[in-house]
């Protein structure tokens, strides 16, 4: 897994805020699915939103292992001071056009805003692509 950030900041840097963190799996079956319905450049776009949303993190994983989910986005709440990330919600059909801009729209206002409820304030339009709850993706933190 890859971690990807707003700009690295000094490890005393003790002004990191609280934001979610997003998973994507850039495995073989999603990324074929997001190819295949023309819309591949959802990645990129999470990306730039992850960037301009503050205290947001993205992984990028070559695969999650849940391919019958494809296209599998997780989301999470982190609270920056502690660095916990509550649970995810499991969200899949992301090759789906409007529900990646629906999650592109979650993540730009900060996501989960409660770190033991996952899907909380999720649009509408996401509601269905639910697929699950459970433990938070691991990110282990890197030495700089």
């Amino acid at each position: 897994m890859t971690r990807k950030s707003a700009p690295n900041r000094a490890t005393t840097d003790t002004t990191d805020t609280s934001g979610p963190l997003v998973a994507v799996c850039q495995g073989h079956r999603c990324a074929g699915l997001r190819r295949l319905t023309g819309t591949a450049e959802q990645v990129e776009q999470l990306q730039e939103v992850v960037r301009g949303t503050s205290g947001a993190v993205l992984i990028t994983a070559p695969c999650m292992g849940r391919c019958e989910m494809a296209s599998l986005v997780a989301v999470a709440r982190r609270d920056g001071p502690s660095g916990q990330v509550g649970p995810t919600v499991w969200l899949s059909g992301l090759e789906d056009t409007d529900r990646a801009e629906a999650l592109n729209r979650w993540v730009a206002s900060g996501g989960p805003q409660r770190i033991h409820q996952p899907e909380h304030g999720a649009p509408e339009s996401l509601r269905d692509a639910v697929s699950g709850f459970g433990p938070p993706p691991t990110v282990s933190r890197r030495p700089r």
